[in-house]
């Protein structure tokens, strides 16, 4: 079935609205530095490898998550047979699928996941495009910082806080704000395909107990620009988790 494309208009229910909460003192948000983004050329995309899951899997995960608005497949480099791992985000949920080994010593997949409250699902659209920057770039991480100083999210490791860091400052902001209160990070992930230049595919999700984020979209860095001045066009979403499932 074709999956295509990662990034969805909005329809039906899904509302398009400003991620914050509303009259509300939202404590500093972090500013982050970009982290390094590797390439795999010989790894297999995401088609193949969904593929590669097996009907049953497929099946589950659609049917868990409703509409796709987001996803990916990637190869599983810490199964020792080389089989693939999923995540899927809809309007439902966000599930993982990922490869293990039973009781019995069978291939299996297990699948784990947060659902959500349809009607709690907002989202919010960023057509970031910057300047090419002149003389030295500057520091996300001398940017000010609000009363009180910069807040870390728990639960994050600084892999994940670097990914974070190559995200346009809006993007950051919607994705960490649920999570500057208290809220632990218990999932996160990405995934990108594409070159250096140009990002076909770009999915990060941040899941806790009480909320999804996910941003979705695609990433262009034009002739005389670098990646700090990449041009991004990206959906940012946020959900209400009603129950997980796996865990």
């Amino acid at each position: 079935m074709d999956r295509l494309p990662a990034v969805t208009s909005e329809e039906g229910s899904l509302q398009s609205a400003q991620l914050n909460t509303p009259n509300r003192t939202v404590p500093p948000l972090p500013t982050l530095s970009a982290g390094p983004m590797r390439f795999d050329h010989g790894a297999r995309l995401r088609e193949e490898c969904w593929r590669s899951l097996g009907e049953r899997v497929r099946a589950r995960l659609e049917e868990l998550t409703g509409r796709t608005l987001g996803w990916y497949a990637a190869e599983d480099h810490s199964d020792p047979a080389g089989r693939c791992k999923a995540v899927v985000f809809g309007e439902q949920g966000l599930c993982a699928a990922e490869p293990r080994i039973d009781t019995e010593h069978r291939p299996v997949y297990a699948i784990t996941g947060y659902l959500l409250d349809p009607t709690s699902l907002r989202s919010m659209a960023i057509d970031y495009r910057p300047a090419p920057a002149r003389g030295a770039a500057p520091n996300p991480s001398e940017a000010p910082g609000g009363p009180g100083g910069r807040e870390s999210i728990s639960g994050l490791t600084t892999t994940a806080l670097a990914m974070l860091g190559n995200l346009p400052r809006k993007a950051q902001e919607l994705l960490q704000a649920p999570f500057l209160r208290g809220g632990r990070v218990q999932d996160c992930g990405w995934h990108y395909e594409g070159s250096e230049h140009h990002l076909k595919v770009f999915v990060l999700y941040l899941a806790g107990h009480r909320d999804v984020t996910v941003a979705v979209g695609q990433r262009v860095v034009p002739v005389g620009h670098t990646p700090g001045t990449a041009h991004w066009s990206l959906t940012c979403y946020r959900g209400s988790v009603v129950r997980r499932i796996g865990r």
